[in-house]
């Protein structure tokens, strides 16, 4: 029972942790000029969405680097959707 206390409070620090870096990345990433951000951190992964007319790779650079300082989640685990 100890074991199953100690999992799920682990558990609930890690979603307390993924929620607090999925509203930083949304805020720096729509500081830099986007006007909209959506970031969903999942483990070692993260899903940005942002509204642009189209990404120009120092964008992607900006975003990857945001995330990275943000959750330590590594470019190539990063997935940037764009939505018009």
């Amino acid at each position: 029972l100890d074991d199953t206390k100690a999992q799920a409070f682990a558990d609930i620090s890690q979603i307390a942790k993924d929620i607090e870096n999925e509203a930083n990345i949304e805020t720096l990433v729509e500081a830099k000029g986007f006007a909209d951000c959506v970031a969903v951190v999942s483990g070692n992964t993260v899903n940005i969405v942002v509204k642009t007319d189209g990404l120009m790779q120092n964008d992607v650079a900006q975003i990857n680097e945001i995330v990275y300082e943000q959750a330590g989640i590594l470019p190539v685990n990063v997935k940037i959707v764009e939505r018009q």
